[in-house]
């Protein structure tokens, strides 16, 4: 299996989740400006306004976590990586992959109760259910958690077959 491959199946998942991130920027920097504007030229703010931003830019950012994720934009010290030997770099990476898959995981588990929480409640503008907001946290994280497993399934490739990527 090569990068090129791992990277082909997460081609459309990676397009929609950057798309979908950049709308939901842009959406909720519109309605914001929409807002501003209706408030202090108009005196007439749209009472969902705010409401539907905050939606639009937790979700942006949830999204876009798992979307930096699989592009690798994760910080980590690249000056360590220049002091250790090629393959006990590897070995520190997959490390760190799965502490972080066994972390995603341990949040996605606990997001549940979040969720569930937020089941029956209402938000006060919109009257969209509330889960509306909580949902994009475990989606989120599911997504995190993939995308961290490929990267963890590309070292382990790069380990065995002694090629860094």
């Amino acid at each position: 299996m090569s990068e090129g491959t791992a990277y082909e199946r997460q081609g459309f998942l990676r397009s929609f989740l950057y798309y979908f991130s950049a709308l939901a920027l842009i959406g909720s920097t519109c309605l914001i400006f929409y807002a501003t504007i209706a408030r202090y030229f108009f005196n007439a703010p749209p009472f969902w306004g705010e409401e539907v931003a905050v939606i639009l830019f937790i979700w942006m950012g949830f999204t876009a976590a798992g979307l930096a994720i699989s592009n690798g934009w994760n910080v980590r010290v690249q000056a360590i990586d220049l002091v250790l030997k090629e393959r006990t770099g590897l070995v520190l990476r997959a490390v760190l992959h799965v502490m972080a898959v066994g972390f995603l995981g341990t949040l996605l588990w606990h997001s549940a109760p979040v969720v569930e929480l937020s089941l029956f409640g209402t938000l006060e503008a919109t009257r969209l259910p509330s889960v509306v907001i909580t949902a994009a946290l475990p989606v989120g994280l599911a997504l995190m958690m993939v995308f961290q497993s490929v990267l963890l399934v590309q070292t382990i490739v790069a380990l065995r077959t002694g090629k860094a990527g």
